[in-house]
């Protein structure tokens, strides 16, 4: 190896260092900010968890945007040098085997990249492709669990499991609490006629807690017997109480919709996390489990993998979505997708007078404040490729005409 090769291969290895441990950084900070929602639960401070839901969101493109700064200002003239990048591409690989969650380090990793050379499509040379990405396939660890045993009183076993949760509030009425989650569980199993089939009940580890509520969340256990269980508990001002148990898919799968504001919980490994999740709502996509834990970056790289296979297995095209149409957006669908994509227009009719620089800041304001609300999450892709065919020629047509700049 001559001296030049050996000064890019050392190179090439500390921009991939420092990547990995930006990458590092900024899950610290994350699962820092995420560890204060116990003391917001407790002192009933929604503000503050607002702020936290807020700071938090914000973290990821502060990283990125640091992280391309400094490796710019360390590359120089060769930022932009494609071979060394694959270099760089390589040594990140082989530093991230044993992280937590390497798909999503390769997901930041990826970000950078993009970033840099300002990619449209993917460039399989200096990223990570989406597609060729599944953050659940080497998953073969569990995600930490309590687990209550039936010794034959399913008011014992909740006794064990709601007295093991450690808040600094008081319970309100904790006999009231166990006698609640006790009686709705036996009644939703006696509707089923498998009240004796329980054999035990497993939960999460750490309590989820969005906004202004914590959870619980496991599942009953027993011979053919899996079902979700989640137990939502709020801290009034006597105290903390069950305020609903949740034991049917659908209502489970509300509680983790992209409706809903970002869950704080503190996982090492969010992936085992999904696994778990996916096993009590097995029709729930990925892309949303990781996006309500917060990982929204992920969940943007997990639902556009679930695109892209989507359209290898289907036939259908992209076509205008149903009502009147916009001002602002040229919105379309793909029937058999349950997404609407909207494109900014290049320029907008009378009345309108806003900015496209407005329009995006308004979406950006929604992406964020409204992670403390619960309206639909909206995702912000750029410089993404379809397939031109999978175009409905009236689509196809407005998309030249009034987005092309786009």
């Amino acid at each position: 190896m001559s001296a030049a090769d050996e000064l890019t291969a050392a190179l090439a290895e500390e921009c991939a260092r420092h990547t990995v441990e930006a990458f590092a950084r900024y899950n610290a900070e994350f699962r820092a900010i995420t560890r204060r929602a116990p003391l917001r639960f407790d002192s009933r401070d929604l503000r503050a968890s607002q702020q936290d839901a807020i700071e938090r969101i914000g973290l990821y493109e502060r990283f990125v945007n640091q992280t391309v700064a400094e490796l710019r200002e360390r590359l120089g003239s060769r930022s932009l040098e494609r071979p060394l990048w694959r270099r760089i591409r390589g040594a990140f690989a082989a530093r991230i085997t044993e992280q937590p969650d390497p798909e999503f380090t390769k997901t930041f990793f990826s970000s950078i990249s993009r970033r840099v050379f300002g990619t449209v499509g993917v460039a399989p040379d200096v990223e990570f492709v989406a597609t060729d990405l599944d953050p659940l396939a080497d998953i073969h660890t569990s995600v930490g669990t309590n687990t209550y045993l039936n010794h034959g009183s399913l008011s014992l076993l909740f006794e064990d499991l709601l007295g093991d949760l450690r808040f600094r509030s008081p319970w309100r009425d904790l006999d009231g609490s166990i006698a609640h989650v006790t009686a709705e569980v036996r009644s939703h199993l006696r509707s089923r006629g498998e009240l004796a089939a329980v054999q035990k009940v497993e939960v999460i580890r750490p309590v989820f807690y969005q906004v202004s509520r914590a959870y619980v969340v496991g599942r009953i256990v027993g011979r053919g017997l899996l079902l979700p269980l989640v137990i939502a508990l709020k801290n009034s001002e006597s105290g903390v109480l069950v305020d609903a148990v949740m034991l049917a898919e659908d209502d489970v799968s509300i509680v983790f919709s992209f409706t809903r504001s970002y869950f704080h919980v503190d996982l090492e490994r969010v992936a085992e996390a999904v696994v778990f999740l996916k096993s009590i709502m097995p029709r729930k996509p990925v892309s949303e489990l990781f996006t309500v834990l917060g990982r929204a970056r992920q969940g943007k790289t997990e639902r556009y993998r679930e695109l892209m296979r989507h359209l290898e297995h289907t036939g259908d095209l992209f076509e205008h979505a149903p009502g009147v149409r916009g001002l602002v957006m040229v919105c379309f669908t793909l029937p058999s997708f349950g997404v609407v994509f909207k494109v900014i227009r290049d320029r907008f009719p009378h009345p309108k007078t806003v900015l496209r620089e407005e329009v995006l800041a308004k979406y950006q304001l929604v992406f964020i404040h409204d992670r403390a609300g619960r309206l639909v999450d909206a995702q912000e892709f750029r410089r993404l490729r379809f397939p031109r065919e999978r175009f409905a020629p009236e689509l196809l047509d407005e998309l030249q005409r009034e987005a092309a700049n786009t």
